[in-house]
Formats: structure tokens, C-alpha cells, sequence
């Protein structure tokens, strides 16, 4: 398939999430529907998936992947339990963020970036599989723009710029990931004031079976499954990545000061349950996995493509966008009474009797602490800090 350079040059200069509407994708291993897809799926593996369970009534805080609970479920037994949330449901139930080297390989068979305009994607993306109200709370993505393709079934996208005044955290840590405290999925009534105040920066859309979004980099954006819904995305890798993997790093370090020696208890309330495993042995490894970033960035050097993002004036953005053989389309910011909407209507979820669905071993003080170590603009301070030394020190 031939690469779509217009298109790519679009989707990497755009300001704003773009929908494609409709777009066509001959990408084989989607031909059929939802059940043959996930009947091809267990057909091709011997064990049963790992799926998340999530409790529908814990709404006190956001539905964090620490709090849910592991269940090995057969393709077709989540689409026979699952497939249409049923009033006497307690979880939703999710297969996501998984990359293609987890998946049988006809389920990713003909997966092709190219018609994007990407095509040394080399299998770098990643595929989520999810119920009904199964959803991931409100983030940015430290790297990459990120392009969406709706597979099956329909999936809700709150988006807001990355300016948005949203409380940056870091617990739980997420390599890659800094979620925000607040919780979109079931508004607390009290602070709904606050909420709607976002309301002239909040952009959304329902993302249907077909269609693709484009997020830009840095872009907020709660996500969450209106019916059970296949998606894949891809993250597309950027120069200016190279120079923000100093900041992860950075992260990494004061995130794992904390948790060494502590209790498995305060590990899996503090990082993610993705990034139990990596933790580095110890101080130097870690030093020495920034030094390799320090180099790579002062040298240029990365072991994939990286693209460029040098966004255009908006007459010239319009102008390529016309010449786009597809209807490709520039969200607005949501209506302000449709926003209030989506807020009191998710907000009917929230029980404020319902008892802590976990046991904290942090206090509030120590959780700030270290989400005020990890800021975004504390750590660009830090790295602004280190390069004034090191080329003090390389001057004299």
C-alpha cells in the first residue's frame, strides 16, 4: 500500500483531533465481525486471556488499573457474558492496551499503517478490547500523536488541549502516561462547579465502527466504551520525543526512590500494574539508561523514524486539508450544554456511600509529595538545571 504523504502531513501538523469519518481499511483481519474475530482468537490460543474486571460501583476516585481485578475469560465467553451490560452486571471487563506481539497473528493479520502514510509502523501498535463503561482515565500521553482506528462497536472521547488547567498526578505511575485526578467517569456532584469550567477547552466525539481520530501530542482525554468496542491505535514516534525521554527518565528515578524497599502493598498502589516488573535493580542502572537518553538526543540517534511536527499557518493547514481525497474533520469545542450533559449524566454514577474499594497505604501528603516532585514543569526545571551544569562543566 502506498503512503499517504498529504495525509501524514495533516495528521502530523494538526492543532486540533481530527475524525476521519467512515475511512476505508482493507485490513484483513477485521473482513468479518466481532464474533469472528474473537472466535479466530480462540481458536489460535491454547489459554484463556487475562481480562480486567472493573467494579462498576467503586466511583469514588477514577476507575484506576490498580483497583481492577484479573480474570482469564475465551474470546466468545466475554462477548456471552459481556457483550451487553445487563442491569444485574457488577464489572465491566477489558482486553486492552496490548501489543501485537500478544495477539495471534491472524488477528492482526493486514494491519497496515501505510494508508496513514506511516508504514514503518513495524508492528508497533497496540489493541483494546472492552465492554460496555470500560474506560481509561483521563491522561496525556507523553509521546508520539496518536491515531485511533474504531473497529467495532462506539467509544467516547472527552479531549482538552494541553494548556487545560487538569491536576497532573503521577500516582499511579504509568511510564509515558500523567493522569489527572479528576474523574470523568462518575463526577463527584460537589465538584461538578469545578468540572464545568473546563467546559471552553472540552472538545469530544463518539468514535463509530470505521472511523479514526487523530489526537495530538499532549492532548488530554478521557476514554470510555459506549458499547463493547475493537479499537487499534498507533503512536507515532516524533523528534521532539527524544528530548521529553529525558524528562521520563528523570520520573522513573523518583518515582522508584520511593518504592525500593517498601511493601508490595505500597508498589501496587504506587505504579501501575504494567510497570510492577520493571523496576531497575538498581541507582546506576537506571543513571546509566539516562546517560544512553542524554547521548541519543545530543547526538540525533534513534533506532526507529522519527518524525517531524512543524505545524503550519491555520491558511495553509486549510489548504492542505482540501486537497484530502476524504472527508476529514477539524473537532470543535463541545457545545457548553452538551458538556454539562456528559457530566450530570456520568455523574449519576457516583455513590458517595460506597466504601473504599481500596486501602490506602500512602497519606494524602506523601501522594502530593511525590506528584509535586513529578510535575511536568518540575521535572522540565530539573532538566533545565542539569544542562546549564553540563555545559558549564564542558566550557571550563
Amino acid at each position: 500500500m502506498a503512503p499517504n504523504s498529504k495525509l501524514r502531513d495533516l495528521i502530523l501538523n494538526t492543532r486540533v483531533p481530527l475524525v476521519l469519518d467512515h475511512f476505508p481499511l482493507e485490513w484483513e483481519c477485521f473482513d468479518g465481525s466481532l464474533h469472528d474475530w474473537c472466535e479466530h482468537f480462540d481458536q489460535e490460543t491454547s489459554n484463556p486471556p487475562a481480562f480486567e474486571l472493573m467494579a462498576l460501583a467503586d466511583t469514588r476516585t477514577p476507575q484506576w488499573e490498580r483497583k481492577r481485578r484479573s480474570s482469564p475469560l475465551r474470546m466468545l465467553q466475554f462477548l456471552r457474558e459481556y457483550g451487553v451490560l445487563e442491569e444485574e452486571q457488577t464489572h465491566w471487563a477489558a482486553y486492552q492496551y496490548k501489543r501485537a506481539h500478544e495477539i495471534p497473528p491472524n488477528c492482526v493479520k493486514g494491519i497496515d499503517f501505510s494508508c496513514f502514510g506511516f508504514p514503518e509502523h513495524g508492528n508497533d501498535f497496540s489493541l483494546w478490547l472492552g465492554s460496555e463503561q470500560a474506560n481509561t482515565p483521563c491522561h496525556y500521553d507523553t509521546f508520539g500523536v496518536n491515531i485511533v482506528v474504531q473497529v467495532h462497536g462506539c467509544k467516547s472521547w472527552l479531549l482538552f488541549p494541553p494548556e487545560t488547567p487538569l491536576q497532573s498526578t503521577r500516582v499511579p505511575y504509568e511510564e509515558s502516561s500523567v493522569y489527572c485526578l479528576e474523574n470523568f467517569y462518575a463526577p463527584d456532584p460537589d465538584k461538578m462547579q469545578e468540572l464545568e469550567a473546563l467546559s471552553p477547552q472540552a472538545y469530544h466525539c463518539n468514535l463509530q465502527a470505521g472511523d479514526v481520530l487523530i489526537v495530538p501530542r499532549h492532548w488530554w482525554h478521557y476514554v470510555e466504551a459506549r458499547s463493547t468496542s475493537l479499537s487499534v491505535n498507533y503512536w507515532v514516534p516524533l523528534k521532539d520525543d527524544m528530548d521529553l525521554a529525558l524528562d521520563e527518565f528523570l520520573v522513573k528515578h523518583i518515582v522508584e526512590s520511593f518504592v525500593k524497599g517498601e511493601s508490595d502493598q505500597m508498589k501496587q498502589y504506587l505504579l501501575n500494574p504494567n510497570q510492577l516488573e520493571e523496576i531497575s535493580a538498581t541507582p546506576s542502572e537506571l543513571y546509566a539508561q539516562f546517560e544512553r537518553a542524554v547521548h541519543n538526543l545530543e547526538s540525533g540517534q534513534s533506532n526507529r523514524k522519527l518524525w517531524e511536527t512543524e505545524y503550519l499557518s491555520q491558511a495553509n493547514f486549510r489548504r492542505l486539508l482540501s486537497t484530502i481525497n476524504h472527508t476529514v474533520r477539524p473537532l470543535d469545542v463541545m457545545p457548553s450544554e452538551e458538556f454539562k450533559l456528559l457530566l450530570k449524566g456520568n455523574a449519576k454514577r457516583h455513590r458517595a456511600d460506597a466504601a473504599p474499594s481500596e486501602p490506602s497505604p500512602m497519606s494524602s501528603t506523601w501522594e502530593h509529595l511525590v506528584s509535586s516532585m513529578c510535575a511536568p514543569r518540575v521535572i522540565a526545571g530539573m532538566k533545565r538545571e542539569f544542562y546549564r551544569r553540563l555545559r558549564q562543566d564542558e566550557s571550563s
